[in-house]
C-alpha cells in the first residue's frame, strides 16, 4: 500500500470524524436549547394558570363583598388584600407540579419602579428574581400596573442537562468509542505498514544474503568441473574449502531464522542447567579468536563476578553472547576495541559487552530489540544481517527471567548489559543440574 494512499485515507477519515464530532455537539447544543424552550413554556403556562385563578377569585361575589368592607374600613386596598400569600404559594406549587417542574425556585411580587418586595419566597435572591427572564405583570389583578411576579430558578442549565443525562452519557460514550476506535485503527494501520516495510526489507536482505553463498558455491563447483582443474590438487582443495565455508555460512543464516521461529512457538526448547557464565564466555571468545586477530581487535576481558553459577540454557546463552560479540565487531569498523566484563549483585550476575563503534541514536534504541528491525544506514547491505539478532537475544534473556539494556551514543560506541538472576521460577520447574 502506497504511503500517499494511506495518508489520504487517514486524512479523509480524520475530517469525517471531526465532522461527526461537531455535528454531534451541534445536536447536543440544539437539544439543550429545545429543552430550555420547553421548560420556559411550561413556566409560562403554569404561571398564567395561577394568575387566571387569582383573577377568577377576584371576580367572586363573596370576595368582592369582603373587599368592599375593607375599602370602607381602610380607605385603600393593598395588594396583599387581593392576593393571599399562602394561597399564591399553594397555587404555584400545584401548577408547577402539574407541569413536572419540581426544581427549587424563588419568587416574589415587587414594585417595579422602587424594587420593593411585598410578598414571596425570595430570601437573599431579590436581584436574581428582578433580573430573571420570568416576569409576569399582575395589572389585571391589582392596579396600578407596576407590580410584577418574578421567578428565579437557580442552576437551571445544570438541571436541564441533568434531565438529559442518559442521552448525553450515551452520546459521550459513542463519541469516545468512535474516537478510540479511530485512533486504534490508525495505529494498527501504521503498525501494519511498518511491519510490511520491515518484511520487504527482510526479504530483500535475506535474498541478498542467501544468494551470495549460493552463487559463490556454484562458481566454485563449476571451477571444479573444468578439465584443467582435475589434476591441480591445490586448486581443488581451495575450491572445496570455499564450498564448505559458504555452506557453513548458509547453514548459519538459515539456523538464525529457525531459532527465532522455534523459541517463539515453544518455550520448552530451553533446557536449564546450573552453569558457570564465565565458562560460556570463555568458549565464545575462543571460537572468535581467529576473527579477533584478523580484525586486529583489542579485547578487554574482565571477569569480576565472584559467583557466576546461573541456571541457563547453555546453547541459547552462548548464542546470545556470540550475537553481542558479533555486533560489536561488525559495528566497530575503525580501531575496534571490545570490552567484556562481569559483576555481581546479591540476586544475580551482570554481563556487559561494550564497543567503541558507530553507536546507536536515541531514536533507534527503543526499536533495536524489535523483530526484523535494522537501524537504517543508507545501503541496507552494508552490514550483513536480518534484523533478528537482538530480537533473539532479548527473547532468550526474557525466557531466563533476566533483562537487557543498552547505552549508546552515535560515534562513541555501545554497551549492552545483561542481568541474569541466580534463581527463577522457570529454573525450579525445568532444571537438570549438571
Amino acid at each position: 500500500m502506497k504511503k500517499k494512499f494511506i495518508r489520504y485515507i487517514i486524512l479523509f477519515v480524520s475530517i469525517s470524524l471531526i465532522g461527526i464530532v461537531f455535528t454531534q455537539l451541534f445536536w447536543v447544543k440544539k437539544s439543550i436549547y429545545l429543552k430550555k424552550e420547553q421548560f420556559d413554556n411550561s413556566i409560562r403556562i403554569a404561571i398564567k394558570s395561577v394568575l387566571n385563578q387569582l383573577q377568577e377569585r377576584k371576580s367572586d361575589s363573596t370576595f368582592l363583598l369582603t373587599l368592599k368592607k375593607l375599602r370602607c374600613r381602610k380607605g385603600h386596598i393593598e395588594i396583599t388584600d387581593i392576593i393571599n400569600p399562602k394561597l399564591l404559594d399553594s397555587l404555584l406549587k400545584e401548577e408547577l407540579g402539574c407541569m413536572a417542574i419540581n426544581h427549587a425556585y424563588y419568587y416574589g411580587i415587587y414594585n417595579d419602579p422602587t424594587g420593593r418586595f411585598v410578598m414571596g419566597h425570595y430570601h437573599s435572591f431579590k436581584k436574581f428574581v428582578i433580573n430573571s427572564p420570568y416576569q409576569f405583570s399582575i395589572s389585571a389583578i391589582y392596579r396600578p400596573g407596576n407590580y410584577y411576579l418574578g421567578f428565579y430558578f437557580p442552576g437551571k442549565t445544570s438541571l436541564l442537562v441533568w434531565q438529559m443525562k442518559a442521552w448525553l452519557i450515551l452520546s459521550v460514550f459513542f463519541l469516545i468509542s468512535l474516537i478510540s476506535s479511530f485512533i486504534y485503527v490508525v495505529s494498527i494501520l501504521l503498525k501494519q505498514k511498518k511491519i510490511s516495510e520491515m518484511k520487504n526489507d527482510f526479504i530483500n536482505n535475506m535474498t541478498h544474503e542467501l544468494k551470495t553463498p549460493i552463487a559463490t558455491s556454484s562458481l566454485a563447483a563449476e571451477m571444479l568441473l573444468k578439465p584443467h582443474i582435475l589434476y591441480d590438487t591445490k586448486r581443488i582443495t581451495k575450491y572445496a574449502e570455499v564450498i564448505i565455508y559458504e555452506n557453513q555460512r548458509l547453514e548459519k543464516l538459515v539456523e538464525q531464522v529457525l531459532q527465532i521461529s522455534v523459541i517463539e512457538k515453544n518455550s520448552e526448547t530451553f533446557k536449564f542447567k546450573k552453569t558457570d557464565v564465565h565458562i560460556l564466555l570463555d568458549t565464545v571468545i575462543e571460537s572468535m579468536e581467529l576473527r579477533l586477530k584478523e580484525g586486529n581487535i583489542r579485547l578487554e576481558y574482565k571477569l569480576g563476578a565472584s559467583y557466576s553459577m546461573v541456571w541457563v540454557d547453555k546453547i541459547h546463552m552462548m548464542n546470545v553472547f556470540y550475537n553481542l560479540m558479533d555486533n560489536a565487531i561488525k559495528y566497530s569498523p575503525e580501531n575496534p576495541k571490545i570490552a567484556v566484563e562481569t559483576s555481581n549483585t546479591k540476586q544475580g550476575v551482570f554481563i556487559r559487552v561494550s564497543d567503541n563503534g558507530i553507536g546507536i541514536s536515541q531514536g533507534h534504541q527503543k526499536h533495536i530489540f524489535e523483530n526484523l528491525y535494522r537501524v537504517p544506514k543508507g545501503n541496507i547491505h552494508e552490514v550483513h544481517g536480518f534484523g533478528l539478532g537482538l530480537y533473539y537475544v532479548k527473547t532468550v534473556i526474557e525466557h531466563h527471567k533476566g533483562t537487557i539494556t543498552v547505552k549508546s551514543e552515535p560515534g562513541k560506541g555501545t554497551q549492552f548489559e545483561i542481568y541474569l538472576p541466580f534463581k527463577t521460577e522457570s529454573n525450579d520447574n525445568n532444571t537438570n543440574e549438571s
